[in-house]
């Protein structure tokens, strides 16, 4: 049996999916001087501006921890990520697609990642639905999303079935400072799987679809993608070197996993670089249903005057696609027993 994944032309007459738009929230350090003060007191020690900064923004280290050996820092995780981290409703407003208004917080849904608690516009994983919400075609025209947020972010654009994770490559990443301009114009070519495809086992095909979940499987997410796996293969990591994860990944309203302390964290930052460089070699298959987003144009970062209290975002479609890429079954079985 062989496969082949080719490209296909034809007259528009299919759906085509717009990305997932995945907004976090990026690390200011002003605003965590201030809110500390709030919640600790002007006369608070300063050490535990440090701490709150690695604990409500955690990058897989955490220096400050080694201070809790011999002083007292804030134990409640969950609290802290509460009072320091933006709720939607606080970091995105005056969103529009295809030019109808809707209610940011009810498709920009809160989603698990490296990152923390991210938000994410017609993601499968957020909504936990297999099926794209957002799709265009000739009814609809090229889709078009706009969105101001209220503080430094990172937008993330990516196939819907996936999440941002650390170290991705191909997936876009734009910084958006406050008060800036930003906007991202794409293509798209989406892959269309002939219904054959499927017959053969993913090791033939050499990709997974959303519902074939990996053995190993730790109920992160709720569909498989590259990116997924990547992630629950770090946290499996986490969970074999040090018998705990992240409170980023340990949520105890979504999964059972072991959410590490302080001295957690230190277990995790003495391993970081080991954690790094067996991450790469996780057994992690493409997705199969995976669109294929390239940019055409990305407006340049330099020379903003930021001097408004929102930024304003805007990602499109630069036109509907003609051409997609097919991936079919050239011999099945059956062929080969009929020519024996």
């Amino acid at each position: 049996m062989i496969h082949r994944k080719s490209s296909a032309n034809f007259s528009l007459n299919w759906n085509t999916s717009f990305p997932a738009i995945t907004v976090c929230e990026l690390y200011n350090s002003e605003k965590i001087w201030d809110l500390s003060d709030d919640h600790f007191g002007l006369e608070h020690d300063l050490y535990i501006d440090d701490f709150i900064s690695e604990i409500a923004f955690f990058r897989g280290i955490c220096i400050s921890c080694e201070n809790c050996e011999h002083l007292h820092c804030p134990d409640n995780f969950t609290l802290l990520l509460d009072v320091f981290r933006s709720k939607c409703s606080e970091l995105i407003m005056e969103c529009s697609y295809l030019n109808v208004i809707f209610d940011c917080c009810d498709q920009f849904l809160p989603i698990p990642t490296e990152y923390g608690v991210c938000f994410s516009f017609n993601s499968h994983q957020a909504r936990k639905v297999s099926q794209v919400q957002y799709k265009n075609n000739r009814m609809t025209g090229a889709g078009h999303l706009t969105f101001h947020a209220a503080a430094d972010v990172q937008v993330h654009v990516h196939a819907p079935i996936d999440v941002p994770f650390h170290f991705a490559e191909g997936m876009i990443k734009e910084t958006v400072l406050l008060g800036n301009y930003k906007e991202i114009i794409l293509n798209v070519i989406e892959v269309f799987n002939h219904e054959s495809v499927e017959e053969l086992s993913n090791e033939q095909r050499r990709c997974r679809y959303s519902h074939e979940h990996v053995e190993e499987r730790l109920g992160i997410y709720e569909f498989y993608s590259y990116s997924g796996c990547i992630v629950e293969c770090t946290v499996a990591l986490h969970l074999l070197y040090c018998n705990c994860t992240s409170h980023f990944m340990a949520v105890p309203s979504k999964n059972s996993l072991p959410v590490c302390d302080y001295r957690g964290l230190i277990c995790l930052t003495s391993i970081n670089e080991r954690i790094l460089a067996e991450r790469k070699s996780c057994d992690c298959m493409s997705s199969c249903e995976e669109p294929e987003y390239n940019i055409i144009f990305n407006t340049p970062d330099d020379k903003q005057e930021a001097d408004r209290d929102v930024s304003d975002i805007h990602v499109a479609l630069v036109e509907l696609p003609t051409q997609r890429y097919v991936r079919r079954v050239a011999k099945t079985n059956l062929d080969l027993l009929s020519k024996q």
